[in-house]
């Protein structure tokens, strides 16, 4: 590859930010261009100057989850390959990272691939690390059996997935602990 693809990177944390830069500039094919600690640096950058973004999803100035916001605002000023970098792994959270514009998602524990990440979002290409792929699998195997479910119980099945017991999930839906009973007993026929 004669041109050189040009990453931003969007990281908060300056020891994760040296060790992404660094890891970046050993590869003869990727040049860190831009670097931002924060969700407003990263929003005075032109998007004509970056190929791929990188980016924390938890911008600790921002609230929790702060780079999901600013991956949809990246997205709407032209930053059309954005790669999330995070340590969740939620799939709530990582299906959301794709609404709001993500192109790809990879745990920080996956580091090392970040390389490929960054070629495959600049040929737009996409392949998720296995710390991702379950998760997707599970969360799209969950959905399809949530399918049969009325909205009501859809959301206690949910938090029943989550690890909740009937006392947590009635306390959290404001009902009790009788209903959440009879609502698992429906959930249990209708998805067998």
């Amino acid at each position: 590859m004669d041109k050189k693809i040009r990453l931003m990177i969007v990281e908060d944390d300056s020891v994760w930010m040296k060790c992404i830069s660094d890891l970046a500039q050993k590869e003869t094919d990727i040049i860190v261009v831009r670097q931002a600690f924060t969700k407003e640096e990263a929003l005075q950058i032109d998007s004509s100057d970056v190929d791929v973004v990188l980016m924390d999803l938890t911008l600790s100035e921002d609230e929790e989850l702060g780079g999901l916001r600013l991956s949809k605002e990246l997205n709407d000023k032209g930053f059309e390959k954005i790669i999330m970098l995070t340590s969740w792994d939620e799939p709530a959270v990582i299906l959301e990272s794709f609404d709001k514009g993500a192109t790809n998602y990879i745990n920080k524990s996956s580091y090392r691939d970040i390389p490929r990440a960054i070629r495959e979002a600049y040929t737009d290409k996409v392949s998720f690390n296995s710390d991702i792929s379950t998760l997707l699998i599970n969360e799209l195997r969950l959905e399809r059996k949530a399918r049969v479910l009325t909205p009501a119980e859809r959301e206690v099945f949910r938090l029943k997935e989550k690890g909740l017991t009937r006392a947590q999930i009635a306390e959290k839906l404001f009902k009790s602990v009788e209903t959440i009973k009879k609502q698992l007993k429906t959930i249990k026929k209708k998805i067998k």
